[in-house]
């Protein structure tokens, strides 16, 4: 059976158990226990996260709107679009280098309501650009909330309800299942 790898943030954390349980007897879904924050901080964890995981047959990644947060009110995001870039590069060589054989897929940033990450659809344009550029497919998730976000996100303005969740984890799981041959 394939092995999946799941990374990225909460946000990951929360469709993960049900992309698990929606590919039961198809695939085998795993993910880090912790929350893989920004782009950087899941580059430097994989170090950590690796030794215990089962080696990957597709990794679905997700990250980006800890990268977007201006946390501090510093009037810009945490990583410059520069350093997202850079980190989404870096995070590919090192998934290639350990993972030669395994299909890689990014996806985007979901949309929210919290005014930190209102250049979402500018950081996903980053992610779709390195992404072409080193032939990784895109599993586009910013369309499937952004058409329902007044129903799909939740009332802390970032993290999806449960309805948001299990409609991004049937899109994951579509995406998955294309590479589960």
């Amino acid at each position: 059976m394939k092995q999946i790898l799941l990374l990225g943030d909460s946000l990951r954390m929360g469709y993960e158990p049900i992309v698990r349980k929606m590919l039961e007897g198809k695939a085998n879904v795993s993910g880090p226990e912790e929350n893989g924050r920004w782009a950087g901080y899941t580059l430097n964890s994989l170090r950590f996260w690796i030794p215990n995981l089962p080696k990957p047959d597709i990794i679905h990644w997700n990250n980006g709107l800890w990268d977007l947060g201006d946390d501090y009110q510093l009037g810009r995001p945490f990583s410059l679009p520069e350093e997202y870039e850079s980190a989404l590069e870096r995070m590919i060589t090192v998934l290639r280098k350990l993972f030669p054989e395994a299909k890689i897929i990014m996806a985007t940033t979901m949309p929210t309501d919290n005014p930190d990450t209102s250049d979402i659809e500018g950081y996903n344009e980053i992610l779709k650009n390195v992404a072409a550029r080193h032939d990784i497919p895109v599993d586009d998730l910013f369309p499937i909330v952004a058409g329902r976000a007044a129903e799909f996100v939740g009332p802390d303005h970032i993290h999806l309800t449960k309805e948001g969740f299990e409609t991004v984890a049937a899109q994951v799981v579509s995406v998955l299942e294309g590479y589960l041959q």
